[in-house]
C-alpha cells in the first residue's frame, strides 16, 4: 500500500513538470519559433549585455565577435536567438523520436539532416526522449565566417529517456526517472539573409544516466 502511494505521488509530479513543459509543443509555439529565431531586435538601438548568457573561458573572443556581427547586422539579438533555440531544442527531440522527417527538415543542416533521415530509416526501436525541462542554457562559442554566423549552445535538461520495441514493451531506460542530460548544440545562419531561420548544423550529447544517443554528428562547419 505504501509503495502504491509513493507510485502515485511520483506520477502526479512527473505528469505537473510534462504538463508544464510539452505545453509549450504546440503549432503556435512553432509559428513563434520562426519569430523568435528572427535576429529582429524590436528597434533596439543599443548593443544587449550577452555575460549571462555565456559560459566559456574565452569569454572576450565572444564578445568581440558578437561586435563584429552586430557590425555586419545591427539588428542581430542574442535574447531572441537562446528564447529561439531553446524552443528549437525540444522541437528537434520531438519529431526526430516521432520520425517526422518533414518538420525536421526546414530546421537542419542538409548534413544532420541526412544524417537524421539515415538513422530513423534504420532504427527497429522506439526512441523517447521527453523534455520535462530546460535547467540551463548558455552561449559556448561564438563564430562568424565570412557572412555565416556559427552559435554553439550548451543545454542542461531534465528528460525522460526511454525505448520502446516493436510490441510497445519498454527496453531500456524508464518513464518514472528523470535524467539530467548535457547536450551542445550549434546552429548556424547567414546574418544577411531575410530567411529568419537558424539551422541546427551538429549535436554532440553527453548523457550522464543515458546511454541511448539519439543522434550523434562532431561536424563543426
Amino acid at each position: 500500500m505504501i509503495e502504491l502511494v509513493i507510485y502515485a505521488l511520483l506520477a502526479a509530479f512527473i505528469f505537473s513538470r510534462l504538463y508544464n513543459s510539452l505545453g509549450r509543443l504546440t503549432n503556435s509555439n512553432l509559428r513563434k519559433l520562426t519569430n523568435v529565431l528572427d535576429i529582429s531586435q524590436s528597434n533596439k538601438d543599443v548593443a544587449e549585455d550577452i555575460e549571462d548568457y555565456i559560459n566559456s573561458n574565452d569569454k572576450n573572443s565572444i564578445k568581440a565577435t558578437y561586435k563584429q556581427i552586430l557590425q555586419k547586422n545591427k539588428d542581430f539579438s542574442i535574447s531572441h536567438f537562446m528564447e529561439g533555440s531553446s524552443i528549437a531544442f525540444e522541437l528537434i527531440i520531438k519529431y526526430f523520436n516521432q520520425g517526422n522527417l518533414l518538420k525536421l527538415k526546414p530546421l537542419l543542416d542538409k548534413g544532420l539532416y541526412n544524417n537524421f533521415a539515415e538513422k530513423i530509416r534504420h532504427r527497429k526501436e522506439t526512441h523517447e526522449s521527453i523534455i520535462v525541462s530546460i535547467t540551463s542554457q548558455k552561449i559556448l562559442e561564438i563564430k562568424l565566417v565570412k557572412n555565416v554566423v556559427f552559435i554553439t549552445v550548451y543545454f542542461l535538461s531534465e528528460q525522460i529517456n526511454f525505448v520502446k520495441d516493436d510490441n510497445g514493451n519498454i527496453v531500456s531506460g524508464s518513464t518514472s526517472t528523470i535524467n539530467r542530460v548535457e547536450d551542445m548544440w550549434q546552429f548556424k545562419k547567414n546574418i544577411n539573409s531575410s530567411d529568419p531561420s537558424w539551422l541546427l548544423v551538429s549535436i554532440n550529447y553527453n548523457k550522464d544516466n543515458y546511454d541511448n544517443d539519439p543522434i550523434t554528428n562532431g561536424k563543426q562547419d
